[in-house]
């Protein structure tokens, strides 16, 4: 069987080109989790390139978690201490709904933090909200 992944094809952000600066201090490997309302934990990964390449520019490679295929995530606003980035669509198991999920947050050296909340894609109700924290990886090797 062959793997599949829900990358969502995003367009290009044109306020993230014009903020080149806010959208390369993302740029990394960021390992991080979620916290919900009611107290459940969901650790994730983004990944941004730290590519110039116009078609990357203002969205993160990749959002995954341990049930969630990588998807698309698009920065929707960007500044040099915060972000409004929109995840997905993508199929979310404990919903067996598609889903998006909105990460308001700001950035502090190699960390980010913030809120979040998730919506059946297409609905207003929120389904999932709280708060999330990441830190970024470094680039040292971790080799054993």
């Amino acid at each position: 069987m062959s793997a599949r992944f829900a990358f969502t094809p995003l367009p290009i952000d044109r306020n993230a080109v014009r903020k080149p600066s806010a959208v390369a201090a993302l740029a990394g490997t960021w390992r991080g989790e979620t916290i919900d309302a009611q107290g459940n934990r969901e650790a994730f990964t983004l990944l941004r390139d730290a590519s110039s390449d116009a078609s990357v520019a203002g969205r993160f490679l990749f959002f995954a978690t341990r049930d969630v295929s990588p998807t698309g995530v698009k920065l929707l606003e960007a500044s040099e201490s915060s972000f409004v980035a929109l995840i997905g669509p993508y199929y979310d198991p404990r919903e067996n709904a598609e889903v998006v999920t909105v990460f308001e947050g700001t950035r502090k050296g190699t960390g980010i933090e913030g809120t979040f909340y998730t919506r059946v894609h297409g609905w207003r109700d929120m389904i999932r909200s709280g708060s999330f924290s990441a830190v970024r990886l470094g680039s040292a090797n971790r080799a054993a």
